[in-house]
């Protein structure tokens, strides 16, 4: 070399070949009996199968019974009708905590559409699942989360449920929603168990109304399944005299002076209140925000019965049990949007540009000392 010598011997240059030629001989090895393993498997293919099959048979149905007894299910009755009867049912993996609500669910000839309203973190979602889990392991030969069943035969479980995007393919939320709509309406069939949940939430208040109505009147009318439709949509209860088979379900809450307490029941009949601000107030939002909210409430359910008013500019009175678009039973008082006005109008009255920093402040003062004696006056 350039800079040095090298002396080899016949002896080095034999196992120099050995150590870097190991490594291609180890995997050349590994692979001949790889090889040899897979033509022997091959061989017994159809034995080894039916053994796997025999084995996930047993471990299933294993893990059916540990869950059956441990938890205390009951064994479900399948029928040839299109009933569905549940007693007590239980969500099969929430009730491991011990503290969930049991519930019962009925379909039959004459009830078949189900209309369920409530308000948010009222347990809507967990009855949907609930309903569709508990068919499935029924027909799938287990007990079931419950104290009586009387099971139907389904042939498919349709589910419109929770909110996702297709960012991939372009798809908004509310495209991907109506896809899946369109899926169930032209797969479901009288045999089907249809869930959906909040239809036409991601438009307009009035197109997703008119999309939840129509949706909910071709299913009813034409396709005629088992359906538990979860919505806050208040407008639909009234088809229930309109549409056969339809029927109000509701999740009872406790309200005590504007604190609500979510009971996990469901009841008959509609209701007629989201409670969306309360649950806003218990997330955590601001309290100015909530009472903003509260306030504007207020005068958009007054805007709502001013647009109803009958001749002579009374405002119709709903007659009882009949559910508004924002489920307020009393008229709100007009010095709230009078007291806003005087705010309003002071702004306006004044140009920025021509204010001091100190004409600033004073307007600052001045605006939240109106501010500070209209909450008075609500308090009062």
């Amino acid at each position: 070399m350039t800079n040095a010598e090298r002396y080899v011997t016949p002896e080095l240059k034999e196992w120099e070949e050995i150590i870097l030629t190991a490594d291609s001989r180890a995997n050349a090895i590994e692979f001949k009996l790889f090889c040899s393993l897979r033509d022997e498997v091959k061989a017994v293919t159809h034995i080894l199968s039916e053994i796997a099959r025999k084995v996930s048979t047993v471990d299933v149905l294993t893990s059916f019974a540990h869950h059956a007894r441990q938890r205390s299910w009951t064994r479900p009755q399948i029928v040839s009708d299109d009933r569905l009867d549940i007693s007590g049912a239980r969500h099969p993996v929430l009730e491991a905590d011990g503290r969930f609500v049991p519930n019962d669910v009925r379909f039959d000839a004459k009830r078949r559409f189900l209309l369920l309203t409530g308000p948010n973190m009222g347990g809507k979602s967990t009855y949907l699942r609930t309903s569709a889990l508990i068919s499935i392991l029924a027909q799938s030969g287990s007990y079931v989360p419950a104290t009586k069943a009387r099971i139907g035969l389904v042939d498919r479980v349709f589910t419109r449920v929770g909110a996702h995007d297709d960012l991939r393919r372009g798809r908004s939320t509310f495209m991907m929603e109506m896809i899946e709509v369109a899926h169930i309406l032209r797969r479901a069939t009288p045999n089907s168990l249809v869930l959906l949940d909040e239809i036409g939430r991601g438009t307009s208040t009035f197109d997703g109304l008119a999309i939840a109505w129509s949706v909910t009147e071709d299913i009813a009318r034409r396709i005629g399944c088992r359906t538990l439709f979860a919505t806050h949509y208040h407008q639909l209860v009234g088809l229930a005299d309109e549409v056969p088979g339809l029927h109000n379900i509701h999740v009872q809450i406790a309200d005590s002076g504007g604190e609500i307490t979510f009971l996990h029941t469901i009841a008959e009949g509609p209701c007629d209140d989201s409670y969306g601000v309360q649950v806003a107030g218990l997330a955590g939002l601001p309290t100015p925000v909530v009472e903003r909210a509260r306030d504007l409430l207020l005068f958009l359910e007054s805007q709502a019965q001013g647009a109803r008013a009958g001749e002579g500019g009374v405002p119709l009175q709903r007659e009882a049990g009949q559910s508004s678009l924002f489920g307020w039973s009393r008229s709100p008082p007009t010095r709230i949007v009078e007291k806003a006005s005087e705010v309003e109008n002071r702004l306006s009255e004044v140009d920025p540009d021509m204010l001091s920093p100190r004409d600033a402040m004073d307007l600052i003062y001045e605006l939240r000392s109106m501010l500070k004696e209209r909450h008075e006056w609500l308090e009062e």
